[in-house]
């Protein structure tokens, strides 16, 4: 029997969004790119990586002038959102090292 790893309970909407991201209740912010979210939780690519388990917030500052400003919002994107990393993985063929990660949005909010 095939297991399936998948482990999302809802779809997720396609985005290319400028985000900072910090640990909760730290000072400094890194810039990355939020690349899908759903009403749960998201995606993005960063330079840093992160420790599943911690808490980070999360903050949209901008969409890729590519996506005309907006993303394919069937479910709407948060500004501001604070959540748990469930995963990190670092991602291969990159001239620097890039990092995916995949966060679970705390409720309520």
């Amino acid at each position: 029997m095939e297991s399936n790893p998948e482990k999302r309970c809802e779809d997720r909407q396609d985005c290319d969004a400028v985000i900072e991201w910090t640990y909760f209740n730290k000072g400094d912010c890194f810039s990355a790119r939020l690349l899908n979210f759903s009403r749960g939780g998201g995606y993005f690519i960063s330079n840093q990586p992160l420790t599943p388990g911690v808490t980070v917030l999360i903050r949209v500052r901008g969409f890729s002038s590519a996506e005309s400003g907006a993303c394919d919002t069937g479910t709407t994107l948060r500004t501001t959102a604070l959540g748990e990393v469930k995963w990190c993985r670092e991602l291969s063929g990159e001239a620097a090292a890039r990092f995916g990660i995949g966060v679970r949005y705390h409720f309520p909010v």
